[in-house]
């Protein structure tokens, strides 16, 4: 980006002339803050509608604000002088510099009198130059002003700087201002040479002192400095540019003819004729085989068998007025004679504290036995109930004799014992066992007990295993309450016992079976859609104690024409996509196709059938 310096004293016309002749489409535009561009506004307009004109892009590089606020009015980029880190060193220095030097050389060698002839003319043709200028930017101000102003000023800029004159600077006149736009825009053959473009005779050597530009006011910080490339540095950039345009050109050349030679390939998808069929099959599943037997129609099936007991605790809901006798058991001795001992229903047990008791049926009690000469007591246990009701009878362990036997011998040899109290005598009001509370608890455990089997058994089914319909069996083997129905209890206990028994298959052999079948009715140049058989069964008949299931299924699937991929590649490689269509549109196998090449260039099957790819779309 090339940088633009002002002078404080330099006139907007120079700017512009000098945005010119500037060869960049981006400058920077170093401008000092008492430059007399910043004196109206109508200056900085004249400039930013030339450069939008010449469509060059102008940043403003200024020291203080109010400079930076104007210029971004007008619409200019702006940057601050502090953001340059370097000072930039202007190129007119440098020249001023190598003028200034020539200049004193040639005075040393005596050709004064020429620079000077030239300087007068110089003076002369600047004076004129000068008026034109001031009546110039009269007019441009006042076009400015107008609603119009913006096409004039551009059309002034575009007349003078496309049509420079070409005559000598002898020949030049003073003029008046022009008054019409359309005498600037038009100059005659006669009027001087435009501004904005400087024209100097040259018939002889001239050696042209610049004017000396005063220092730049100081920058707080310094800007970057510009670098200067050598001639040398300049040619061996654009030779390297070269090489490297050459060197692109020849890598697409190549990419080009790989992908010509490589890339190329055909897709061909085909979709066959197909019909359906529909057969019927009977199938027995026997637990007594391990593999699919074709001959006899039979798959292998599987039985699982699990078996569960619960137990739990309910509370009685029942409650009315009761009168109950204790009951309890005793064991009864026989040490009279080793004949046994009848004892009928009723007969009475009293008590150490006086309590009697009474067998509820007629017993026998075995006779004793004698070894050695001593009689050995034989013994009975059987349960007794007590005379009366209450709990007075509620009574601990004791010993028992018989009343009815008291002033015989055989009241010393029939006596018994009890190991455990008695219980069960009340009177009064008391919790009972209903019959609905003993039916509730037993469909509720029975459930429960049902769940836990059933998830038991999903948890050991394996997952390529499938449930037979109707193939389930629970059975309840124990059902038992430790009280009867309308007793005395405050809660009551309830054991249930229950057992499942399943029946499985493998699916994968029930299909193997059915697509064996299939396979033996359809001709050798078809072949099944496995995705579109259905298999529909009735329900299954089960022998639980054979352990056998049939099966009476209706299979329908789809069948379809075989396409010899191979023979199709060998057949259509090197074809054009007419001829790929004929041949395929000839084919009574096949139903419908698609042909795709790639890349799009390409417009027949490739030679090589590796590239050439085959799917069958069923």
């Amino acid at each position: 980006m090339k940088n633009i310096y002002l002078e404080p004293n330099e006139e907007i016309i120079s700017v512009v002339d000098r945005l010119v002749q500037a060869e960049d489409e981006a400058l920077n535009l170093v401008v000092p803050s008492n430059a007399q561009i910043w004196q109206s506004s109508i200056n900085l307009k004249l400039l930013k509608r030339e450069a939008d004109n010449l469509n060059k892009t102008v940043t403003f590089i200024v020291a203080d604000d109010l400079g930076a606020e104007m210029a971004e009015r007008i619409g200019f980029a702006v940057k601050r002088e502090k953001d340059f880190p370097v000072e930039l060193v202007p190129e007119e220095k440098e020249i001023i510099q190598e003028d200034e030097a020539v200049e004193e050389a040639e005075t040393e060698t005596g050709q004064k009198i020429g620079i000077e002839v030239k300087k007068e003319e110089t003076v002369k043709e600047a004076q004129e130059m000068g008026q034109n200028k001031d009546n110039m930017i009269d007019i441009l101000v006042d076009e400015l002003e107008s609603e119009k102003a913006s096409k004039k000023s551009l059309a002034i800029f575009s007349s003078w700087r496309k049509k420079p004159s070409q005559e000598p600077k002898n020949n030049i006149q003073k003029s008046s201002p022009p008054k019409r736009m359309a005498d600037i825009i038009t100059p005659s053959a006669e009027s001087k040479p435009g501004f904005f473009q400087r024209s100097i005779k040259k018939k002889e050597p001239l050696v042209r002192k610049l004017p000396k530009r005063k220092p730049e006011p100081s920058i707080k910080e310094p800007l970057p400095k510009r670098r200067i490339y050598t001639e040398i540095e300049k040619s061996a950039g654009l030779r390297w540019s070269k090489l490297f345009i050459v060197f692109i050109v020849i890598a697409l050349i190549m990419a080009g003819f790989v992908a010509f030679m490589v890339l190329p390939n055909a897709e061909i998808t085909i979709s066959p004729k197909k019909e359906k069929i529909t057969f019927d099959l009977s199938v027995i599943g026997s637990k007594d085989i391990s593999q699919v037997d074709q001959t006899l129609n039979q798959i292998p099936i599987q039985e699982v068998e699990i078996t569960k007991a619960k137990s739990r605790e309910f509370k009685t809901t029942g409650e009315e007025d009761i009168s109950e006798k204790a009951r309890g058991y005793i064991t009864i001795y026989n040490e009279y004679s080793s004949s046994p001992q009848t004892l009928v229903a009723t007969t009475r047990f009293e008590s150490a504290d006086d309590k009697v008791f009474r067998i509820p049926k007629s017993i026998t009690i075995p006779g004793a036995k004698i070894e050695e000469g001593k009689i050995i007591a034989s013994s009975l246990k059987v349960e007794v109930v007590a005379d009366e009701p209450g709990e007075d009878y509620n009574i601990g362990s004791s010993n028992f004799t018989i009343p009815g036997f008291k002033g015989t011998p055989k009241f010393a040899g029939f006596y018994g014992e009890s190991s455990d109290s008695m219980s069960g005598g009340y009177v009064g009001k008391a919790k009972i066992a209903l019959a609905k509370d003993l039916e509730d608890a037993e469909k509720a455990l029975v459930e429960e007990l049902k769940d836990e089997m059933r998830r038991a058994l999903d948890e050991q089914i394996p997952s390529e295993l499938r449930i037979i319909e109707d193939g389930i069996k629970e059975e309840i083997t124990k059902i038992s309450f430790d009280v009867e129905k309308g007793k005395q209890a405050e809660k009551f206990t309830l054991e249930v016992k229950a057992s499942i028994r399943a029946l499985f298959f493998k699916e994968d052999d029930l299909k193997n079976l059915v697509n064996l079948n299939l396979i033996s009715q359809i001709s050798e140049d078809k072949v099944p859609v496995s995705e579109t058989q259905a298999i529909r069964w009735d329900q299954p008949d089960i022998d639980w104690s054979k352990r056998e299931v049939s099966f009476s299924l209706n299979i329908e699937e789809d069948i379809a024409w075989r396409i010899d991929i191979e023979s199709l590649k060998q057949n259509l490689a090197g074809q054009s996509e007419v001829e790929v269509r004929r041949y395929l549109a000839n084919q009574p196998e096949i139903e419908k196709a698609r042909v795709s090449f790639w890349p799009f260039w390409v417009n027949k099957i490739p030679s090589q059938e590796k590239k050439i790819k085959v799917s069958i779309e069923l």
